[in-house]
């Protein structure tokens, strides 16, 4: 499947702090240099026009936003990873130490999960649970 597309059905849930917040979109998975990219258009409204790309390789997981929001998390498991998450009312830097990652993907379709700590601009921001499940999309 290298560089060919494949249309598939994102499910992204995050859990912080007991709420549960979940993406559902059309998107499209892809191979290139050995990683799955998974691509789609955020669905929530605080994040209109912003399309995400999903980055899974075997000991690193990439969350990169373009459009109104600019935005790059990294993931390495026992490594503080820097990032930032950028607004037109400005821009943060954001940290992430990550407690796991474990990918399970073939094809363009599988299942991520990583569990992180995340800190904004210094502060402490939350400790987030993230199951990804991607799926081959139906035919209409």
């Amino acid at each position: 499947m290298n560089e060919h597309k494949r249309n598939v059905r994102v499910r992204l849930t995050t859990v912080n702090d007991g709420r549960k917040t979940t993406v559902d979109a059309a998107g499209e998975a892809y191979l290139r240099g050995g990683h799955t990219y998974i691509r789609y258009r955020e669905t929530s409204p605080d994040l209109e026009g912003v399309t995400t790309i999903v980055k899974l390789g075997a000991a690193e997981i990439a969350v990169i936003r373009h459009g109104a929001v600019r935005a790059e998390q990294r993931f390495v498991p026992g490594a503080i990873a820097v990032g930032y998450y950028e607004t037109a009312q400005g821009s943060f830097p954001l940290e992430t130490r990550t407690a796991r990652i474990d990918v399970r993907f073939e094809g363009g379709v599988g299942r991520a999960t990583w569990s992180y700590e995340l800190r904004v601009g210094g502060a402490e921001a939350g400790r987030f649970q993230v199951n990804l499940d991607v799926q081959e999309a139906e035919e209409s």
